[in-house]
């Protein structure tokens, strides 16, 4: 089941200048945060109304491109730049830690850094090359979600709220040559299925992002992937519209941001408690 309206590009009831998804006040961490669509997903929290922001990433000089965009952009934002690599437990740790000594609190994580692993059919893939897929993709979610629930604050008005961006190929029929990034991002999610069930007083959301024209939008298109690109301004700004308290209802859904948020909202007593727009077993029971 899909929205019968298809969105490329950002829209009216997803803009991060409505009053009612404002985030103000809110402390948001974003891995990924200096590459890929990281700094767009930073661009529409600070129109939101953040004005708290730590930026996750491998490589300073982008982090800080980022940062300097952002504060130029938004005068009185406070960004904070983690060079982290999320496989790395220690300095995910420290990252988070830092964020909430400096910030005072940590509100929402966007799970943004992944890895697709060059396109090889499995007969003869490069196995360690396959394998960091999962390094990143699980193992590195996995540090996340340690770092983040032990940084929080479930007592408040607000629920801590985690967006994991994932990818439609971990639900569709498997993509020859894609096996790395599609089954990783699969186990991921299950994962983050896990991190809800476990921890009830937060809200988490899976999303896939549409099709980007980034370094790995590129990599999917080498594997096969066709589909046509998206505007990135969709999935930033869905991401914001998915942490407020109109997406309450999605907690613990997989949902494509080119659904239309109208249209799910008409779907709210059909979706909530039930395994719809979760992983299962078509057929069963």
């Amino acid at each position: 089941m899909t929205t019968k309206v298809h969105h490329t590009t950002a829209y009216s009831s997803i803009l991060p200048t409505r009053r009612e998804l404002s985030t103000a006040n809110k402390t948001i961490i974003i891995t990924g945060g200096g590459s890929g669509i990281g700094p767009e997903i930073a661009e529409a929290f600070a129109i939101a109304g953040s004005t708290k922001i730590a930026l996750l990433g491998r490589t300073l000089t982008t982090l800080a491109a980022t940062k300097a965009s952002l504060e130029a952009s938004h005068p009185g934002i406070q960004i904070l730049t983690l060079v982290a690599d999320i496989v790395d437990e220690k300095a995910v740790n420290a990252a988070f830690a830092l964020t909430k000594t400096t910030f005072g609190r940590i509100d929402v994580l966007v799970s943004n850094a992944a890895y697709f692993s060059t396109a090889a059919p499995l007969a003869t893939a490069p196995i360690d090359e396959w394998w960091r897929s999962f390094d990143i993709n699980v193992k590195g979610n996995l540090h996340l979600i340690q770092a983040f629930l032990a940084n929080i604050d479930t007592t408040g008005e607000f629920q801590p709220t985690v967006v994991n961006v994932s990818t439609g190929g971990a639900h569709l029929p498997a993509i020859p040559t894609a096996s790395g990034y599609a089954v990783s991002k699969l186990a991921a999610l299950k994962l983050y299925e896990y991190v809800a069930a476990e921890n009830p007083a937060i809200r988490v959301m899976n999303l896939h992002p549409g099709a980007l024209d980034t370094e790995m939008g590129q990599k999917g298109r080498d594997a096969g992937v066709n589909a046509p690109f998206d505007d990135s301004s969709l999935a930033a700004t869905f991401i914001v519209w998915s942490v407020s308290p109109e997406a309450k209802f999605l907690k613990g859904k997989m949902i494509w941001s080119n659904w239309d948020v109208d249209e799910l909202k008409e779907l709210r007593t059909e979706l909530e408690d039930t395994p719809k727009f979760t992983i299962g077993l078509i057929g069963w029971p």
